[in-house]
């Protein structure tokens, strides 16, 4: 007999799916919470589930004019909208994934889903009714009595019904975790922020597995009387006293701590043979004219090329030496440029040379580690300075202006874009960048020689043809990829989800690959980019794979849907060390005996290792994610081997892991006075060392104990060797050590436990640790599977 569509159609199953739409699309087990697992460990908006109900037939009553629920795979956007609420969610406005009865009324209003679901076998008027009622009543005790406004986005809002976990520990206080984001003291840090991702990471289920099981050794072993904890305390008090001798007291003189000619010129040279050449700021041949003038005459240099040419040689001490001697210095320079940014009369600096200062002065603070983790507080000042001053629109459609002016604006407008993005990712805040807001065109493809004051157009070389902006056009060319991962990672109402990342990878790929191709197009001409220019922008743009991907990197642990998250950020990691440092995969730097103590052999002294070894900011902040997540890796990695013999790790990476704890010391070595970032990757680096000895329980314990130890003490060491010949070193200490909990306390304006008033890792700094477990889940830790 003959089927006929129908009887196809009724033969179809009929069991229900009881899995969330999320993970039905991507194939992973669901735990059938509300909302579940996988979707709050992947932080999507949105968990929603199948109307469930019995089978009704296809002719029922329904059919005829009756509502049903808008399904989410029948969106061809892939994301789930919610227009019960107010017709703006279509627009990206998701409900918060606690908002259960909101996520469950994903639909689209009764009319139009009469006839895309009057024949939906899963369909049930009482489910539906009962989800009606439940809106009801939350829209009732909601506090949002906004007008709807189809032209008006509305803002997704937080009420009281959003979750908040806290995570309180004895040594690093209170972490507040929310959606796409981490509340540490008084700083909201959102998702592309180092301690965020990996932070997360720390807080999973089986955590035992993860850096939480180091911390809680940490946390059982350490006691406030402990020889380490006293070291750290004292270290503590050092670190006050270098940081107040770096300090200058504010009546300074501008111009009048300004180094010897010879030492001026390799500053200068070192800046301008590096980041000039990527983020183009000034005017090359015309600062060089200013500077020979500025030495023939030193008395007639105007105000604001002094604090230009200081803020340059701020720059160039970084990569000047391997010890950093010219730090203090530094930090002169760039407290003298703050305070002249301050300075009454502020209208004398709406120029092009002001604005060429604020830029210098936000890579100078990251340079010389002057604050630099609020870098991107005074980029959105001066994003706002270049719009008053009309930068965000092209001079062709401006009062007419010469060659050079405009060009200038364009270079430094383009410049201003990938500060901002760059300091997004850094601190995890929204960019606030968007492109329908700004018609500056790209800068000309032409040497700074080809710019001239002249009333023509400038000139414009072909692509083909290697200039001094050739390696600033191919970063742009890769903007919007990158600004759409950043608002992905940052935005609140971004829909981050899986489908999302894996779209974006592409895009990103697709930027990269064209990025690479156009650079290798001048490998064989007379001009081509320098080794520097070369690592420089592949550091820059790899590291955004990283962040699109970290979100799924501790999922992927258990979750093979993830399994492609975890390749790219293992792999990412480890490019992105050996970019900066070539040879750490293959031969990891050794300590060598100096005077009792052991310190990390010397950096490999070209101008990316030295910044990256002496500078802060991003460098410091994708190198240490980087570590960790390899160390994370390494970790999992060794636990999971199930051979007979000793578990066998990936060399390079355990090389790497190695290599990041010399890397860290050097810190230490050339000024930096955090040491408890040297004590958790010295534990690390012991926990690998240990797995692969095949040492468990107690001895894999009292291992990273004592490699933590050990490191506490060489830190504290290095720190007093940097106090002791300009100060009685003990009197210091005893002046400033006034017990434990003072000197280590959490900030005032949170509330905070009273069996927490002392911390020993502080999240906002980044050679903290990133993450920590509740204290219950320390107390009842189990270290015998090691």
């Amino acid at each position: 007999m003959e089927e006929t569509p129908n009887s196809k159609i009724d033969r179809r199953r009929r069991r229900p799916a009881l899995s969330c739409v999320s993970c039905r699309r991507s194939k992973i087990r669901c735990d059938r919470n509300l909302p579940c697992g996988a979707c709050i460990r992947s932080k999507h908006k949105t968990c929603v589930y199948e109307p469930q109900g019995p089978p009704l037939s296809r002719h029922s009553d329904i059919s005829s004019g009756g509502v049903g629920p808008h399904h989410p795979t029948d969106d061809p956007s892939g994301i789930e909208s919610d227009t019960t609420l107010s017709p703006v969610v279509q627009h990206g406005d998701g409900p918060h994934p606690e908002d259960h009865s909101n996520a469950s009324l994903t639909g689209s209003t009764p009319v139009d889903s009469a006839s895309s679901h009057s024949h939906d076998p899963s369909f049930d008027v009482r489910s539906l009714l009962d989800r009606i009622k439940d809106l009801e009543r939350r829209l009732e005790e909601s506090t949002d009595h906004r007008p709807r406004n189809q032209n008006v986005a509305r803002p997704s809002t937080t009420n009281a019904s959003e979750t908040m976990a806290t995570y309180p520990s004895y040594l690093a206080g209170e972490l507040h975790t929310m959606n796409k984001s981490v509340m540490s003291k008084t700083r909201y840090l959102g998702q592309s922020h180092w301690m965020n991702q990996i932070g997360n990471v720390c807080n999973l289920p089986h955590s035992s597995l993860l850096f939480k099981s180091v911390l809680e050794v940490f946390d059982q072993q350490y006691g406030k009387k402990t020889e380490p904890i006293m070291y750290i305390t004292k270290a503590k008090a050092l670190a006050r006293t270098v940081k107040a001798r770096r300090t200058p007291e504010l009546g300074f003189k501008f111009g009048t701590n300004i180094p010897p000619r010879e030492t001026a010129d390799k500053l200068v040279d070192a800046y301008l043979r590096t980041l000039e050449t990527v983020f183009r700021i000034v005017h090359v041949p015309s600062f060089r004219k200013e500077y020979e003038d500025y030495w023939s005459s030193p008395d007639s240099a105007e105000l604001p090329f002094i604090i230009q040419l200081q803020l340059i040689m701020a720059i160039g001490t970084a990569m000047y030496d391997d010890l950093f001697s010219m730090r203090n210095t530094a930090s002169q320079w760039v407290y003298e440029a703050q305070c002249w940014l301050i300075s009454p009369v502020p209208k004398t600096r709406l120029t092009l040379a002001g604005l060429q200062n604020m830029l210098l002065l936000c890579l100078a603070r990251e340079a010389a580690a002057v604050n630099p983790d609020l870098v991107w507080i005074p980029i959105g000042q001066l994003m706002r300075t270049a719009i008053f001053m009309g930068l965000h629109r092209d001079p062709k459609k401006l009062p007419k202006m010469n060659r050079f002016p405009s060009e200038m604006r364009r270079r430094l407008w383009n410049t201003i874009l990938e500060l901002a993005l760059q300091t997004s990712v850094d601190s995890g805040g929204p960019p606030l960048i968007f492109l329908e807001q700004y018609d500056t065109g790209a800068p000309a493809n032409c040497d700074d020689d080809q710019l001239t004051d002249d009333s023509g157009p400038a000139v414009n070389n072909p692509r083909d043809k290697f200039t001094d902006m050739s390696v600033a056009l191919a970063l742009r060319g890769s903007f919007s990829a990158r600004l759409a991962v950043a608002r992905l990672l940052n935005e609140i109402n971004s829909q981050n989800t899986y489908d999302d990342t894996i779209r974006l990878h592409g895009q990103l790929s697709n930027a990269y690959k064209s990025l690479s191709q156009y650079l290798q197009r001048f490998a064989f001409t007379d001009r081509q980019p320098t080794s520097f220019q070369r690592r420089f922008l592949d550091f820059l743009v790899r590291r955004y794979f990283m962040a699109l991907h970290l979100p799924y990197f501790g999922p992927a642990m258990t979750e093979p849907a993830y399994a492609f998250s975890r390749k790219t950020v293992v792999e990412i990691a480890a490019k992105l060390y050996t970019t900066v440092f070539p040879s750490a995969a293959l031969n990891p730097r050794s300590r060598i005996q100096v005077g009792g103590l052991r310190v990390a052999s010397p950096i490999e002294g070209d101008d990316l290792t030295r910044i990256a070894t002496c500078g802060a900011g991003f460098f410091r902040s994708i190198l240490s994610q980087v570590s960790m997540a390899i160390g994370l890796e390494l970790q999992v990695q060794l636990q999971e081997d199930d051979s007979l013999g000793p578990p066998t790790p990936r060399t390079d990476l355990l090389n790497i892991l190695r290599d990041s704890a010399s890397w860290i010391l050097s810190r230490i070595h050339v000024g930096e006075t955090a040491i408890k970032g040297f004590m958790f990757h010295s534990a690390l680096v012991a926990q690998a060392e240990g797995l692969v000895s095949g040492l468990k329980g107690p001895d894999l314990v009292e291992a990273m104990v004592g490699a933590a130890s050990e490191s506490i003490r060489e830190g504290f060491e290095i720190l007093k060797q940097q106090v002791e010949p300009k100060s009685n070193v003990a009197n210091d200490i005893n002046d400033a050590q006034t017990g434990f909990d003072t000197v280590m306390t959490m900030d005032d304006d949170w509330s905070f436990d009273s069996t927490m008033q002392s911390v020993l890792f502080d999240f906002t700094s980044i050679e903290s640790v990133l993450g920590i477990g509740s204290a219950s889940d320390m107390a009842t830790a189990d270290f015998s599977q090691w």
